[in-house]
């Protein structure tokens, strides 16, 4: 990263929606699952190689089609007031056009490895992966300029009002917006709470405000893995074949988030076994409506207290287990279930947290997300990568070609990175990117 010296130059602007927000839309409820969200910045950033398009059209298209978007996601551009509701009051949001002197793999491989790539594609001045900082700002984006002509499109919003399927909602409207402002015509709805009503001093969940474990003492690193489609399919072979009948037809993404938590348990710090959770966070649309905007999580949670127990098909067939659980709960939009579920699996899955001597894994899959289906007319993204919090978590996402393949961001302690990316189980199925 020493190729990176400085940001050249930097420009602010706050985009309004682009027509007036209609006074019954004013008020925006937040869901009880918005209410219980932590005030988390969550960043996205999609680079694209050098676009044909000329590079003031490319900051003129962007501001103005995301004034054209915020128009249908009109809550982003409110203020939040008193973790209740959004006062939907066409603030606007801020769009940030910054240009730096380096090239875009250099940046690309930093927020992959140390992070340290952030400050240069990413809104300054938030404090990314710290649970409880908002400073009002409920989405902003930014364009950066690399002297190699590339170009990277970030959208940064809080946990409050959306999560990560209602941001890739969003990029997608907000580019095909761009590609076509005539015929582009969105159709988010802002619905949570009749689903999900709030609860006074409902409180916050455990699940959405889980401790940073070991944050400030140790230093986490990321890698990023590609997991292809044809090798995919031997691991899928390996796990049936393994569980004897026990699995059939493991899905990738139960198969790949089994085989990363294995091999990240198996590798700790390369001591001797520790019983461990393993969590995989879950998107429960249906049943709520797949444009519904907001938060809308499931979990599911397995641990391991037995090293025998530390098999891929046995997790797996604990991960289908709690998946089956999970759609049984919410299989219904009756608000009395969902809120009588929520509220259960909130407090299962605090405690599963907060059992004595575990190891914590987290795992978010945004497979089946169109996130590298983004074109804002310049064509789909060749990287994608998000800004995670420091702590033992991973990340799945499609694969840049869309084949089937699964793109994994790891993120360890740096100890126990050392050995997670020699384990030889892993490299018999994923590639180092």
């Amino acid at each position: 990263m020493g190729s990176i010296s400085r940001i050249v130059s930097m420009t602010k602007r706050m985009i309004k929606p682009s027509s007036p927000t209609l006074p019954s839309l004013k008020r925006h409820n937040l869901s009880l699952l918005d209410c219980n969200a932590n005030n988390e910045y969550l960043p996205i950033v999609f680079f694209y190689p050098k676009p044909t398009v000329p590079v003031n059209n490319i900051s003129q298209i962007l501001q103005q089609s995301f004034s054209k978007a915020l128009k249908y996601y009109y809550p982003f551009a409110g203020v939040l007031k008193d973790n209740t509701y959004v006062d939907c009051n066409d603030r606007g949001a801020e769009f940030l056009n910054v240009r730096v002197d380096c090239r875009m793999s250099d940046v690309i491989n930093s927020c992959d490895d140390s992070r340290s790539g952030e400050k240069y594609v990413f809104p300054q001045g938030l404090a990314y992966g710290k649970s409880n900082f908002f400073d009002g700002r409920l989405v902003m984006a930014q364009l950066t300029h690399f002297d190699c002509g590339g170009i990277a499109v970030s959208f940064c919003f809080s946990h409050k009002i959306a999560d990560g399927y209602s941001s890739c909602n969003f990029m997608n409207d907000w580019a095909a917006i761009a590609r076509d402002p005539n015929s582009a015509k969105p159709s988010p709805r802002f619905d949570g709470a009749s689903f999900f009503p709030p609860i006074r001093n409902a409180g916050t969940s455990d699940v959405n405000n889980l401790p940073q474990e070991g944050a400030v003492q140790q230093r986490y690193v990321t890698r990023r893995y590609l997991f292809s489609a044809s090798k995919l399919n031997t691991l899928k072979a390996k796990i049936v074949d393994s569980g004897s009948g026990i699995v059939r037809n493991p899905s990738r993404v139960e198969s790949v988030s089994a085989l990363l938590y294995k091999s990240a348990a198996a590798n700790r710090n390369n001591t001797s076994f520790r019983p461990s959770t393993f969590t995989l966070f879950a998107n429960i649309r249906p049943p709520l409506p797949l444009n519904t905007i907001g938060n809308a999580p499931g979990y599911i949670s397995t641990s391991i207290e037995e090293e025998v127990d530390m098999q891929l098909h046995r997790i797996v067939a604990e991960i289908r287990k709690g998946k089956e659980k999970l759609r049984n709960r919410f299989n219904t939009v009756d608000t009395n279930k969902l809120v009588f579920e929520s509220f259960e699996l909130m407090k299962e899955v605090g405690q599963v947290f907060n059992k004595e001597g575990f190891d914590i894994y987290r795992c978010s899959s945004l497979c089946n997300f169109p996130f590298y289906n983004v074109d804002f007319g310049w064509g789909r993204p060749n990287r994608v990568s998000l800004l995670i919090p420091p702590c033992n978590i991973i990340c799945l996402l499609d694969s840049q070609n869309l084949d089937g393949g699964v793109e994994a961001i790891v993120t360890l302690q740096e100890s126990d990175m050392t050995f997670f990316q020699q384990d030889k189980q892993l490299l018999q199925f994923a590639t180092p990117i």
